[in-house]
């Protein structure tokens, strides 16, 4: 069966190597959650919350597989040449092919952060979304505790479109405004850093 969304497999950044999740990466993913758990508990749950031993790691891993495979989200771990586990990880979801337009979600281990990870990761998947794939419309969600994820969507020159008030529980049980970014397939070619 062919994907929904003609994503490669292998996306390269300057430094960096994106791919999805193998049967023998799910302890190394369990490893990057154990990292972050605190920050994904706030920022992104459902790996926080899902993600405590070997077999959730190895079903996470698994169900990315199978999400890839029928079209539902890709799921990139981020890999650094000189780490053997990843050191983020971006997801491709919520992908709308009428539109066509998908979702962002995106972290980075915390002893990346500020070293540009997300912003290769995001980069590299943009180019990949308006410039092969063909999608009209990239998005990302962010909670305004999150000031690494605002500054991102601000560096990525993302526009913002909004504001939805107390529309998501973190897994710590708080409440969020969501602050809604957006890139078109128009603003994407007329950026001209890329």
């Amino acid at each position: 069966m062919q994907p929904a969304h003609p994503f490669a497999d292998s996306l390269a950044t300057a430094r960096f190597h994106l791919r999805p999740y193998r049967p023998c990466d799910a302890q190394p993913v369990l490893q990057l959650v154990e990292r972050n758990r605190e920050r994904l508990a706030r920022n992104l749950p459902e790996p926080a919350k899902g993600l405590n031993t070997a077999g959730d790691a190895s079903a996470y891993v698994r169900a990315s597989e199978d999400r890839w495979r029928n079209g539902l989200a890709c799921v990139y771990g981020i890999w650094a040449p000189s780490e053997t586990t990843p050191i983020g990880q971006l997801r491709v979801k919520k992908v709308v092919c009428s539109v066509p337009s998908a979702e962002l979600p995106c972290f980075v281990d915390r002893d990346w952060l500020r070293k540009g990870v997300a912003t290769e990761a995001i980069d590299s998947v943009l180019r990949e979304a308006f410039q092969t794939v063909g999608l009209k419309l990239i998005y990302v969600r962010a909670i305004a505790a999150s000031e690494e994820s605002l500054a991102l969507v601000h560096r990525l020159k993302l526009q913002h479109e909004g504001v939805r008030r107390n529309a998501f529980r973190c897994g710590l049980g708080e409440l969020h405004d969501v602050h809604l970014f957006a890139m078109a397939d128009a603003d994407y070619r007329s950026t001209a850093v890329r």
